[in-house]
């Protein structure tokens, strides 16, 4: 090939070569040849460990690079230590992801033990987890069906800690109502409350949904000694209400109040409720990055959860150890229901850290 010819080639298929080695077909994924840790907030063995290390078994497969995924537990101080942890210690380089209970519900009160800021987090994903009510049917004058509740004399409502997400939100629920009832907290878990109403020495709590479908319906509802009362408000990104599609039978707290009482509930206290909820229900778990993590990583992520949202085979596993089938929240809407429940108003910190204090007197 004569030389001005050898030279005239290289002009044109030069830039071609750079520009396939530049092209991001042509990128390695961020986590390829990487390890890609989950941790979790909570002891071993509990419910949030189970989801989260079912959720990090199908993890990996759904990640671009099909990183290792591996399991860390940093429990303690009502999920507060595991949280402050990867906000505070753990690397902001994508390869350690939170999967939280209870963390946003902390942001919200301004928890002081909660040392770090989640609206700066990086968010991948929520997961919903509905809350269902229940009743002794024999509190006085009698409980055959939900709407009897507000003829219910005075009875005693077992929680777990009076500034826990749970207790919260049936205190409010019950002032809406304007129930009369006595609050007895403290108990070390739903078993140990369920317990108490099997006992007879409190009449009321409320389970997530493994629990209730596993223990209080074949062994309480089924029998007559309970009565099921409603499921937690879902909150939608435009700050609507929704009933759970995975308790049709019950009406969300919203539609029941609105059945009951003539009106849809309102007031700070309902407003407090439904912000709570965005918390406590719609994002029962988080998923989370560090803040300043790298892009490529929160988009990888977020990528993986829409993928795994839909994948047949971890859903059917989900639903044999946990008896519904999980709901992600994600993307544009996904990400407003975070922002909202991470950057409530002073006027509602305020409210509820008050409304939480009132019981420690």
């Amino acid at each position: 090939m004569p030389r001005h010819s050898l030279r005239l080639w290289l002009l044109v298929i030069g830039p071609l070569f750079s520009w396939a080695a530049q092209s991001p077909a042509a990128e390695k994924p961020f986590y390829e040849g990487k390890t890609l840790t989950v941790l979790i907030n909570y002891a071993a063995g509990g419910p949030t460990d189970v989801e989260g290390r079912l959720l990090a078994r199908h993890l990996g497969r759904h990640v671009a690079g099909q990183p290792n995924v591996i399991v860390q537990n940093i429990s303690g101080a009502g999920g507060i230590i595991g949280t402050n942890f990867l906000g505070q210690v753990a690397k902001a380089d994508g390869l350690t992801m939170g999967y939280f209970t209870g963390a946003l519900f902390h942001q919200q009160v301004k928890n002081p033990a909660l040392r770090t800021d989640l609206s700066k987090y990086a968010f991948i994903s929520g997961i919903q987890g509905v809350t269902v009510s229940y009743i002794r049917s024999d509190v006085a004058p009698g409980i055959k069906r939900s709407a009897d509740l507000l003829k219910a004399q005075r009875f005693k409502a077992g929680g777990l800690s009076n500034d826990s997400f749970k207790d919260v939100a049936f205190r409010l629920s019950f002032d809406l109502l304007g129930l009369q009832y006595d609050y007895v907290t403290g108990y070390n878990s739903s078993a140990d409350a369920r317990l108490a109403v099997q006992r007879n020495e409190v009449q009321y709590h409320d389970e997530s949904l493994p629990g209730y479908r596993s223990q209080v319906e074949p062994s309480m509802v089924k029998p007559g000694m309970v009565t099921p009362l409603y499921h937690a408000d879902l909150i939608d990104a435009d700050g609507g209400v929704a009933d759970s599609p995975d308790v049709p039978e019950l009406p969300s707290f919203t539609k029941f109040y609105t059945q009951v009482m003539g009106k849809p509930p309102s007031g700070i206290k309902y407003e407090a409720l439904k912000v709570a909820n965005i918390a406590g229900t719609n994002m029962t778990r988080a998923m989370l990055l560090p803040p300043g993590a790298p892009k490529e990583a929160v988009a990888a992520l977020k990528q993986a959860a829409s993928s795994l949202a839909k994948d047949d085979e971890y859903l059917a596993d989900a639903v044999k150890v946990m008896r519904f089938r999980p709901r992600f929240e994600m993307g544009a809407g996904g990400e407003r229901l975070y922002q909202r429940a991470t950057g409530i108003s002073p006027e509602l910190v305020k409210f509820i850290r008050q409304f939480i204090e009132q019981e420690r007197k």
